[in-house]
């Protein structure tokens, strides 16, 4: 709670005297220990105390400045108000770091602040107890000499290190770019291919026949697309890549220029500037008030000391700037471009942004082709497989065509009678006469010219088996036991029946003609045709040996 709500709370001191005496008694009782031991609460009861008896301080200065001037103190917080304003008065490098210095300035007091503080300059510690540190602090250092130029000076000293580095560093990647710029011979052969294929792309146009360009027009090059939305810089890149590879080492060439894209020669000279600005007034300082040091003012001592090594240290970086800008100026008007209309951060940035989008081109390119390598790939191994399944179809055509043929083929025999071999059958006694067997020897091989006809032979020869009694021995019963043998039997002679139609003899036009056989209860079915018939009995009946003449 606030402390003007205090008041109106359950919090009223209405007996000021009975916290200490329950303080006392609680000490002397060892409670404070029993806390200590218990939960280690004894600084924090301390610092309770400390907080309420702090409102009671006195402070001139506005709750502003005094909670910033505390939250100050508590960065060094072991150590009182005088003896922080002490180590501020002897420059304590301990104490007095680059943000110590830079919050505590913006809080020195102002004259305003300092008249009210005047009143407390020579007081006596009992009375200065009664205020807030805050302002203990204030009245200490408004006790010190030249407190301001002081602060600065100090300040100064801190940044310096820091700064010199940084200019001496800029300047160092200036001169560096400019030289490698300078000495860029891949890169110069580079501009010389751009510049062709420029005066190639404009060569019937007004553009075309061009003498050189300025540098900065090389990031264009990613405005002029091709019909495949590839730019001017994919083509530049895959052609460096694949005729010119010695060429791409200007990116090894280009990557200090690219570096020092960072870097901004104005901000440097007017950096460089005011350090020499802010130790000539340190120089000045010193020189009206510290000439004759004190003994015990280490300040001036150390303040003395910089400035002389700071003064060789800033003719050093004065030289290397100036050899930066004048390099920066030279290879700007090397590269066709004005030297005062550009900015070193915006000349050194052209060749960041060309380096980015060459690799980026370049890993595109790199990609595309082994998409196409694999496109390839599977494009040979969809060739092959079509070739070979091709092979295999011919293959298995000409398989096929072979074993058609040789189908035909021996079809084509069977038909002529090429293939059909000498057949003799063995005679069979008669079961009526068991008298020998009859051998019929025909002769078909008659041909027009002695007038023999193949039809004629084949009635004289059933005429004759009809006399030798072929009528009488029909069976008497379709299911006799030669039945099974009368089929085959009538098969083959059909066969050679077949062959006799075939064959060259029935030059005539004669057939010997065999109607569909079919049977019924194990009964023939009627022929058709007279000759027919007859042959077809001669096969059932009688023994009859088929020599060579017949085929």
């Amino acid at each position: 709670l606030p402390q003007q709500q205090v008041g109106k709370t359950v919090f009223n001191d209405d007996e000021p005297t009975k916290e200490q005496e329950w303080v006392k008694k609680l000490q002397m009782e060892n409670v404070w220990m029993e806390m200590e031991e218990d939960f280690k609460a004894k600084q924090l009861v301390i610092n309770l105390m400390a907080k309420q008896k702090r409102a009671d301080l006195k402070s001139v200065l506005d709750p502003q400045t005094k909670k910033r001037v505390e939250i100050l103190m508590q960065t060094v917080k072991r150590l009182q108000p005088e003896e922080i304003a002490l180590k501020i008065k002897h420059f304590d490098q301990e104490v007095c770091t680059e943000l110590f210095l830079s919050e505590l300035r913006p809080v020195l007091p102002n004259p305003e602040q300092v008249g009210k503080l005047n009143v407390y300059r020579n007081a006596e510690p009992e009375e200065l107890a009664g205020l807030h540190p805050s302002d203990r602090l204030m009245v200490q250092l408004i006790k010190i000499d030249r407190l301001g130029p002081r602060i600065e000076g100090m300040l100064y000293r801190r940044k310096f290190d820091d700064n010199w580095s940084l200019l001496d560093d800029s300047a160092r990647k200036l001169s560096v770019a400019g030289k490698a710029l300078l000495q860029a011979t891949q890169f110069k052969e580079l501009l010389s291919l751009i510049l062709l294929i420029g005066n190639y792309m404009n060569g019937t146009g007004v553009k075309g026949g061009a003498f050189g360009f300025r540098v900065s027009s090389i990031n264009k090059m990613v405005d002029t697309k091709s019909s495949n939305s590839m730019t001017l810089l994919h083509f530049l890149e895959r052609t460096v890549s694949k005729h010119f590879p010695s060429m791409e080492t200007f990116l090894d060439e280009l990557q200090a220029p690219a570096e020092a894209y960072r870097v901004n020669l104005l901000d440097v000279r007017k950096t460089l500037t005011e350090m020499r600005e802010g130790l000539k007034r340190i120089r000045h300082e010193l020189s009206e008030n510290f000439s004759e040091v004190e003994q015990n003012d280490r300040y001036g001592i150390q303040m003395w000391n910089f400035v002389g090594k700071a003064t060789a240290k800033l003719e050093d970086l004065v030289d290397d700037v100036s050899i930066a800008g004048s390099t920066f100026d030279e290879v700007v008007k090397y590269y066709g471009e004005d030297e005062k209309n550009m900015t070193s951060s915006e000349f050194y940035g052209i060749f960041k942004t060309f380096v980015t989008s060459y690799k980026k081109c370049k890993n595109d390119n790199q990609s595309l082709a082994e998409e196409r390598a694999v496109m390839e790939k599977r494009k040979q191994a969809a060739e092959e497989a079509r070739a070979n399944r091709q092979k295999a179809l011919e293959n298995s055509t000409s398989q096929d065509a072979e074993d058609t043929s040789a189908l035909d083929n021996l079809l084509e025999q069977l038909r002529s009678g090429s293939a059909v071999g000498r057949r003799a059958r063995r005679a069979r006694p008669s079961t009526s006469t068991q008298s020998g067997s009859l051998t019929v020897v025909t002769d078909v091989t008659g041909d027009s010219s002695t007038g023999n006809d193949p039809g004629d032979l084949a009635r004289d020869m059933l005429a004759r088996l009809k006399s030798d009694g072929f009528n009488a021995l029909m069976p008497a019963s379709p299911t006799s036991a030669t039945a099974p043998r009368r089929s085959r039997r009538r098969e083959e002679f059909k066969g050679i029946a077949e062959e006799l139609e075939q064959s060259p003899m029935l030059k005539l036009g004669d057939s010997l003609q065999f109607g569909d056989e079919e049977e019924s209860d194990g009964h023939s079915s009627e022929t058709q045709g007279e000759t027919a018939s007859e042959v077809k009995k001669i096969d059932e009946d009688v023994p009859v040996v088929v020599t060579e003449e017949i085929r």
